[in-house]
Parts: structure tokens; C-alpha cells; sequence
């Protein structure tokens, strides 16, 4: 068992499991190193940036960018525990500082979310309103203040496309507003939502119960655009 024989001599096997050790190692590191070299070059062609794009929402008490990348170590256990199933890695494109640190995406599909709710209640129905992504946080890299709460949390601001909202194309939509629980949608003169800055924290309701990419594309002929996000969408703020 010790993988030598009498004579001190390491067996085949012993070799064996040594050299599979070395190959992972090898492997491991050639990868870290193409991965690597290939990050340096999507940056030196300017395909990706070196930092955040600046349009990534992050979850509750991430809002100082730069403290929040200087503390998160990438463990994943926020995008583990969120019951509603927003919190996600960022991507590449997003900055190669800010790959695979937590992100919120409010666009999901019911495929993709299954029974989760796909915006960001600050865990008040699944454990009485204290955010689970925060407790478990290993490096205090999501710490909002005491008392946080979904009335206070602030992760950003719901803007409307006008072009591609249903409501300000064709009128009678009222799905944003109805989805909105803090009421920060309302109706101009002519049917059309506005958003009560004021009044809203980015939790990405209004996001998630957008319907507006079933529509397909906006305009007609030559002038026809593909639709790439919905009409109504939440940009981050920073504290």
C-alpha cells in the first residue's frame, strides 16, 4: 500500500498514480495559461475592457463598486442561496476584473427560473426580509447597512425604452405597473408608464414581467430593429 516493494523500489502502479497527479497539474496550469493569454488578447483587441462596464446591477450591499470588487473573493455561495434566482457570475464582456463576481439579471425565462420569483424581494417572503446572499457572504463584500430592508435597499433605477414599450407603441400594456410593488410606475395623459425615480429601488419586477420581446422587432421594412433587451430594464446606481 505504500506503493513500493520490498526492495524500496516504487511499483507500476505507484508510477502510474504519480504521473496522472503530474498530467492534471499540467493540464490545470496549461489551461490557467491559455485562459489566460486568451483574456489578454480579446483585451488587446479591445473586445473586452480591463474593468466592469459600469452596467452590471450587483445584489443588496454591492453598491460601492470598488469596495465590493476589492472584497468579493468569487466563492459563488450568494448565486448558491438566492431564493429568487437572479444573482448570476458576470461575464467576460462584463470586465475582466469583474468576471464571475455576482450580478443581477432580471431577464431570465420561466424555463430558466422555474418556480422562482426572478426579482429581488430582499428574501422578505422566503426569511422575513433579511437578504440570504448577505448572510452568507464569507468576506463581508455584501454588508448593506443595518436595518436594510426592500423598502430601502436601492440596486438601481427602472428605465423604459419608449421604442420598443408596448404601452407607448401600440397603448393598453399595463403589465410593468400592475408587477410593481412599491408603485413607482405610473400613467401619463396618454397611457403611457413613467417611472417615479423616487419611488423606485431597482428589485427588477417590472423587468422580469416585461413582455415586450414577444412582440419580435420594432418597425417595419428597412427600418425593422431586432429587439435585444426588454422595454423596460433596471440600470445600477452607485452609492
Amino acid at each position: 500500500m505504500s506503493g513500493e516493494d520490498e526492495s524500496g523500489v516504487p511499483t507500476a502502479s505507484a508510477v502510474d498514480r504519480t504521473g496522472a497527479r503530474a498530467g492534471r497539474r499540467s493540464v490545470s496550469r496549461r489551461g490557467f495559461v491559455v485562459g489566460a493569454a486568451g483574456a489578454g488578447a480579446l483585451l488587446a483587441l479591445g473586445l473586452v475592457g480591463f474593468a466592469p462596464s459600469g452596467e452590471i446591477c450587483r445584489p443588496p450591499g454591492a453598491q460601492d463598486e470598488g469596495r465590493f470588487l476589492g472584497a468579493c473573493v468569487r466563492c459563488g455561495k450568494c448565486m448558491e442561496v438566492c431564493p429568487s434566482g437572479v444573482i448570476v457570475p458576470a461575464h467576460l464582456e462584463d470586465g475582466i476584473v469583474g468576471m464571475r463576481t455576482p450580478a443581477l439579471n432580471f431577464s431570465l425565462s420561466a424555463s430558466q427560473l422555474g418556480s422562482k420569483l426572478g426579482w429581488c424581494d430582499h428574501c422578505t417572503a422566503s426569511n422575513g426580509g433579511v437578504a440570504r446572499c448577505v448572510e452568507v457572504c464569507p468576506s463581508g463584500a455584501l454588508s448593506p447597512d443595518d436595518g436594510s430592508s426592500f423598502e430601502t435597499m436601492l440596486l438601481g433605477k427602472a428605465s423604459i425604452n419608449t421604442d420598443w414599450c408596448l404601452a407607448w407603441r401600440l397603448k393598453g400594456c399595463t403589465i410593468c405597473k400592475n408587477a410593481c410593488p412599491l408603485d413607482a410606475i405610473a400613467f401619463d395623459e396618454h397611457n403611457r408608464p413613467v417611472i417615479d425615480e423616487d419611488a423606485c429601488n431597482g428589485c427588477g419586477s417590472c423587468e422580469q414581467a416585461c413582455v415586450s420581446l414577444e412582440s419580435a422587432s420594432v418597425g417595419e421594412g428597412l427600418n425593422s430593429q431586432k429587439m435585444t433587451a426588454r422595454a423596460i430594464t433596471v440600470h445600477p446606481v452607485q452609492a
